[in-house]
Parts: C-alpha cells; structure tokens; sequence
C-alpha cells in the first residue's frame, strides 16, 4: 500500500511540473536515454571550437541535459558545416530529474548565472551564432543566459534553436533578444522533430559550404538586385537628432534594421536576390558610440572595408541601393561598396530611412560616383519611426517605377 501511495505521488509530481512549463521539456531534453550526454566524451568536440581549428563562420552552441538538443545541433552541424561548442555548467546537475528541476526553478528565481566549463576562444571568427537550449520553466536554462553574456555579439546573426515537451521557442526568445540587443536575432525553431531542421535552415538562407546570405552569390537567375547597408541600433532615440539615429524594426518577433525590413519588403514584391553590406569591423550597438564612429569615417573619408562580396555582379542590370542616412551622407560603407565596382550601363534605384534628412544630397553622390550608371532620382525615402508600416508604400513606388 504505502508503496502504491508513493507511485501515485510521484505521478501527481511529475504532472505539476509540466503544467509549470519545465516538465514538459523532460521528454525533450531530460528523460532518461539509453546513453546520457554527460557520459559522453566532448573534449575534442569543445577544443575544435575554442581553437578555431575550422573557423567556418558558423558556430552552433548549445546546452543539452541528455542529448536530445544535441542531436538537433549535430544535425544543424552536417547542414551548414559549422563548429559545435557544447556549454557545459562546472557544477553537473544531478541525475535526479525532480532535483533537476528544483536547481532550474531556483536559478530561474535567483536570475542566477551558473559558472561553465571552457569557452569560445575565437567568437571574432564567427558571424552567425545558433544557440541551442531546451525549454526549461518557459526559457532557456540559466547556463545559456551565462553563456551569451560571456561574449560580446554585436553585429552577429544570433539563430535560437530549443527541444521541449510542448512549449514553444517563442517563450523563450524575449529572454534572447534582452541578451543579444546588437545582434540580428532571426527566426528560431522548436526542433521536436528533426526533419524540420532541414527546411528551417533553407528559409533562412544558410548554406551548406557555411556561408550566409551576404556571404552568398545569387541563388536565382534574376538581373535584379537588393542591396543594402543595415544597422540596427537598441536604444530609445527620443530627443536625438543626429541622422545617424536608431533604426529598428520587430517583425515577427525578429529585430531588424528598417533598411533591412525594406530590402525585405522589396525582395518580396518584385524579387531579386539579397546582399547585405556589411564591413568587417563590427559597429557599435549604441547610438551615442555609432554616432561618434560615423562622422569620423565621415571627416576622415575613410573606406571601411567590407566582410563580403558580389561574384556574378555581371548578371544585374539594376540595382536597388539602400541605406540609412548618415549625417546627410551615405554611410562610408557605401563609398567603399561604389568604389569597389563598375555598374557602368545598370540602372541605380536607391531607398533609404531618414531622421529628417530624407535623402539629402546622396543621390548627386551615387551618381558622382558611379557616373556611367542611370541612376533613379525618384527613389524612396521614409522616416524611421515610419517603417514598420512601410510594406504599402513601398509597393505603391515600385509599382510606380514600373514593377
């Protein structure tokens, strides 16, 4: 009898767990499996990434309690090519799955930040970031909030990935985008099922030699291209003026630049393929430090150099140019990506986000310097607080032009 009692109260346990949120990741990443990652040797694993032996520009980090998320991880791995770092805390968490879920409950309580094991000695060497965790009490557990706080990512395309029981990764990317305010955060998946990691990782443009959509040449045979020059900032920009001024916009969850968003915008009403500019020397996230950074480059006409570039520049006859506007300027990212090639005889459609400054005099500049191209003056410009519903707009001066 007493032996019936004590089965019954350990169901009744096990049930108010999962109505916590907590339990119904047991069966994701907690449950007992026939080998349990901590019986497992990571040593080799962990020093491939600290060493930077492969330095794909990928790294796929991840806490997993018994294995179940690092299979997700592993699979991630043979999709992209990327670099595993397991995150690993210094004090184990017991076997015990009700003594587990005490610790989890009492680190979430306490926002504790558990000490880890080894660490990413070369994160420079990386522009794309999944963090995998299982959901634990409706977040990631601790040891990732320790984790993503130990490295500055600003500028690094940050990709969520979570196992669970039930709970979605949604629940837990507030958590994410507290912790990584200056990366570009993007869409991430509860990876329950392994077939879906497949698809998930094709829409967000990674590929499997590891190379990321700036980093990519044309996935299409269209002669248009988007490109862009975005930078997210988080910070309130309320009683600022400066031009070189916040410029964010959620979608979806998603944080993303308002050049961004509208290249986005574009890409889906008329097509074309997508280029990022992006220098490689990563901008500050905070405003008063980018400012500062933008009318240097400006005063000293620096040429920042740029991280990716165009292969198959040949196919485009016309080029949608965005950015935002930098002290009445193009950003000098911009200078750098014009002087890099000819677009002689290709037709030049600039759109940016402004401050109050809309386009300035940076159209005459583009066709200073690229004075063999027909460039469009009547390109589309819009105030960044405006952005988030640009989507009609946008569609209405593309149609104008023709598209």
């Amino acid at each position: 009898m007493k032996k019936l009692i004590a089965v019954l109260l350990s169901i009744v346990m096990l049930f108010g767990l999962s109505a916590c949120g907590y339990g119904a990741s047991v069966t994701a990443d907690m449950e007992e499996s026939g080998e349990t990652a901590a019986e497992e040797d990571t040593s080799d694993e962990t020093a491939v990434s600290e060493n930077g032996v492969m330095a794909s520009g990928i790294l796929i980090a991840y806490f997993s309690k018994t294995g179940n998320t690092e299979e997700v991880a592993n699979r991630i791995q043979e999709l992209t090519g990327g670099d595993l770092f397991r995150i690993e805390t210094a004090q184990p968490y017991p076997e015990d799955y009700t003594e587990t879920t005490q610790i989890a409950q009492e680190e979430l309580e306490n926002n504790a930040r558990p000490e880890l094991t080894g660490e990413v000695e070369n994160m420079e060497d990386y522009d794309t970031l999944f963090i995998g965790y299982p959901i634990w009490w409706h977040t990631a557990p601790m040891a990732v909030y320790t984790f993503l706080e130990s490295y500055d990512l600003s500028g690094k395309t940050v990709i969520p990935f979570c196992t669970s029981g039930g709970s979605d990764i949604e629940e837990s990317m507030p958590a994410i985008q507290e912790l990584c305010p200056d990366s570009n955060i993007l869409e991430g998946l509860t990876a329950n099922n392994l077939d879906y990691v497949e698809p998930w990782i094709e829409s967000l443009g990674v590929l499997d030699d590891g190379e990321t959509e700036t980093e990519a040449t044309s996935s299409t045979d269209s002669n248009i291209l988007i490109a862009y020059f975005s930078l997210p900032e988080d910070i309130d920009t309320e009683g600022i003026d400066a031009d070189a001024g916040a410029s964010v916009v959620v979608d979806n969850g998603e944080v993303k630049g308002n050049v961004q968003y509208m290249a986005e915008i574009i890409q889906e009403t008329i097509g074309g393929d997508l280029f990022r500019i992006e220098t490689e020397e990563t901008y500050p996230g905070d405003h008063d430090p980018l400012v500062d950074q933008a009318a240097q480059e400006q005063d000293e006409q620096a040429l920042p150099a740029l991280s990716a570039h165009i292969e198959n520049l040949d196919q485009y006859d016309t080029i949608l140019l965005g950015y935002p506007n930098w002290w009445a300027d193009l950003p000098q990212p911009l200078y750098t990506f014009l002087e890099e090639y000819d677009l002689s005889g290709k037709t030049i459609i600039p759109f940016n986000s402004h401050n109050g400054s809309r386009f300035s005099n940076t159209i005459e500049t583009i066709q200073e310097l690229q004075p063999n191209a027909t460039v469009i003056e009547d390109g589309f410009t819009i105030n960044e607080r405006d952005v988030p519903e640009a989507a009609e707009d946008v569609a209405q001066w593309l149609q104008g032009l023709g598209y």
